[in-house]
């Protein structure tokens, strides 16, 4: 039995309720199994299109070329399926396809290099300049080390005309830097990429910032360099697309003596290697994770603890840093060995031997306020917290440093320096958890979930993980707020599904605390999400426990007829509107009269809208002309746009045409549904 069109929508749509990652991708996987089956070619086509980019920056290029090699296959066979805006797209894709396919050494480079030479036919037959197909050329020479045929085909994308095909102004010189970079040319490589530092597409300014932490090292520019690191990686440190950038950071941390920030990235992110956005990109972390610990080793401190776990966090394990870097420097090895079968040469391993035995730059460049940064912003207390730290660190009181760095931590954050105090007590919280300071390491994570919703674009996953780890407390310590309220925090704070779930375990927790007045108080606000939340799922379990709470609890008018108006929202979309009628009845009978004007003018206007639609439009045009009444100055335009709407479905076409006139309605807006709800 073959899937039926609007089956394959709802499958598609399905799908995208999915975060990004694997279990999206299943998702997709299967919609297009289910189109193929249906001889749906046009479906198919759009579907894997759309994909493409959600596979390249979800870190999974390999479903990124086998939707590429099939669309392009259909491009060619039936071009009438694809739009114009499509064929456009397939040329743009033809770049990241070429990035990512040396970075497979199974992946023979002559198909590497017939791929280029196919984008390079199609961009000329497209009337396209090949700026971005020089620098393709760049990218695949420099990675198998052809440094002549790389500079040449860097000089020709430096002097070909960027047309739209070409990449943003910020990621072309990212390549240049790196370029620069490869040939020691420090000093204009930051002259290259300084002016793109700032921002750009969706890549940027991560990667810029990434690309300039050595020649910033190289050049004595420290200050530049640790604030590249701090910001680049602050950006790059929830996705796995950037695995490979993420290596440069460690590799700056390698070359700064920075151990333990260097130790605290394996930590976080060595689980990726199970599931990496590429075997490149793992032998670039791989080893620059081995040239921190082996400078770790060689400091003493090489039976230091890894805590490890695997990619799904089912599976927690510990081993020591000699064990772990013998492990990756033997990866990186095994990646590099296989890239130079491939290449035909050893440029891969004796590059990547040289970073794993390469020498610091500094001995010490301070990160953060505890380790010693300063900063243009003085402040008495907490140079005396940090001097407090080291004082307790050299005496061996563990436990007590870890609250001192704590207390640096709020110290910062009422200094106003929020990102500062967010570094320190991330390490606050590491350091409280191996002193088995429980209360002290819960006091830490909610600090840093008040810091990270504070800046909730750069923190989103951070803040996440810190509320995953504060929801298995069973009791918050004295002076925090339960955990009821944290969830509620965290419903406002979020967006869609998101915040419906926060709400909806806040409200359970509630519930478990017998407080009905308070669970029913965050289940309005879950109630009024869930209109505009993208699955509905929990719509009506949601809206059962809210009418059982208002029947006990009398809440105010206020409360109970908002919520009336939010499900007859639900209701309405779901096509049930003589319910969705029946709720707007129950609103206007609590508000009465005169209460809450502007929420019973809503009712009013809503249920005038749905009358209409149920076929009744005398009614309709009994509501709308209520509002009229009521409140013409306020409320005309909407009031009139209905009854001129009930009306015309009365076949009263004079009289709809004079409300028109009166409340200066263009006729066209009758037909516009962009502003209803329903």
């Amino acid at each position: 039995m073959t899937t039926s069109a609007q089956e394959l929508h709802e499958r598609l749509h399905q799908a995208y309720r999915l975060p990004r990652g694997p279990a999206r991708f299943a998702a997709l996987d299967a919609v297009f199994r289910h189109a193929d089956a249906a001889g749906d070619v046009s479906f198919a086509f759009n579907a894997r299109m759309n994909a493409i980019s959600d596979f390249h920056h979800g870190g999974d290029p390999t479903r990124a070329f086998l939707a590429f090699s099939w669309c392009l296959s259909v491009f060619d066979r039936q071009p009438e399926v694809v739009g114009e805006h499509h064929a456009h797209s397939l040329l743009w894709d033809f770049k990241w396809i070429v990035w990512a396919l040396p970075q497979f050494p199974d992946i023979p480079l002559e198909r590497t290099m017939a791929v280029l030479d196919d984008m390079q036919r199609r961009y000329q037959l497209a009337g396209h300049s090949l700026h971005a197909v020089h620098q393709h050329r760049w990218l695949v020479a420099h990675h198998v080390g052809d440094m002549a045929a790389a500079q040449e085909a860097y000089d020709r994308m430096l002097t070909a005309k960027r047309d739209g095909l070409s990449d943003c102004a910020s990621c072309v010189p990212s390549g240049q830097v790196r370029h620069l970079t490869s040939l020691g040319r420090h000093t204009e490589a930051i002259e290259v990429g300084e002016p793109f530092k700032r921002g750009g597409c969706s890549e940027q300014p991560q990667w810029m910032l990434s690309e300039l932490l050595t020649p910033y090292l190289r050049t004595g520019r420290f200050d530049e360099a640790v604030e590249a690191h701090r910001e680049g990686y602050r950006r790059i440190r929830d996705d796995r697309h950037h695995l490979d950038n993420l290596a440069q950071h460690l590799l700056f941390c390698g070359l700064t003596g920075n151990l333990a920030r260097g130790l605290e990235l394996v930590e976080r992110h060595l689980s990726w290697l199970e599931r990496p956005s590429s075997p490149y990109a793992a032998m670039e972390f791989a080893a620059s994770a081995a040239l921190v610990l082996g400078r770790l080793g060689a400091a003493g401190r090489g039976d230091l603890t890894v805590s490890r776990r695997s990619d799904d966090g089912t599976r927690r394990w510990e081993s020591t840093v000699a064990e772990v870097r013998d492990e990756l420097a033997g990866q990186a090895r095994e990646w590099a060995a296989r890239f130079d079968v491939r290449n035909g040469n050893r440029h891969q391993s004796d590059r990547i031997e040289a970073r794993m035995s390469a020498e610091p730059v500094v001995e010490k460049l301070p990160l953060t306020v505890l380790a010693g940064r300063t900063t243009n912003v003085a402040h008495p207390a907490v140079a005396a917290l940090v001097e407090r730290v080291a004082e307790l660190t050299v005496a061996g009181d563990d436990a007590g440093a870890a609250r001192a760095r704590l207390e640096v931590a709020y110290a910062l954050r009422d200094a106003g320096r929020r990102e500062d105090a967010a570094e320190a007590a991330e390490e606050a919280t590491r350091t409280l958890d191996r002193a088995g300071l429980r209360e002290d390491a819960i006091r830490a994570r909610y600090l840093l979930w008040e810091l990270y919703r504070g800046h909730h674009h750069h923190h989103r996953a951070a803040a996440r993980a810190v509320l995953r780890e504060l929801s298995q407390v069973e009791r918050m310590p004295e002076g925090l707020p339960p955990l009821a309220e944290i969830l509620e925090q965290a419903g406002e704070s979020s967006y869609g599904d998101e915040g419906v779930s926060y709400l909806v375990a806040a409200a359970d927790r509630h519930h478990a605390a017998a407080d009905p007045e308070a669970e029913l108080r965050v289940l309005s606000k879950a109630l009024h999400r869930l209109a505009y939340a993208a699955t509905k799922d929990l719509a009506w379990t949601v809206l059962s426990r809210v009418d059982a709470l208002t029947a006990v609890t009398d809440p105010p008018a206020e409360r109970a007829s908002g919520n009336d108006l939010a499900a007859a929202r639900l209701l309405a979309a779901a096509d049930r509107p003589a319910e969705a009628i029946a709720r707007l009845d129950a609103a206007l009978e609590r508000l009465g009269p005169t209460d809450l004007a502007d929420l019973r003018i809503d009712a009013l206007l809503r249920r005038s809208r749905l009358r209409l639609r149920a076929g009744e439009p005398a009614l309709a045009e009994a509501d709308a002309r209520r509002v009229l009444t009521e409140n013409a100055d306020g409320y005309g335009w909407a009031a009139g746009r209905e009854l001129a709407r009930a009306l015309r479905a009365q076949g009263r076409d004079r009289e709809a045409a004079e409300v028109l006139a009166a409340q200066d309605i263009d006729p066209a807006d009758l037909d516009d549904d962009e502003d209803d709800d329903y």
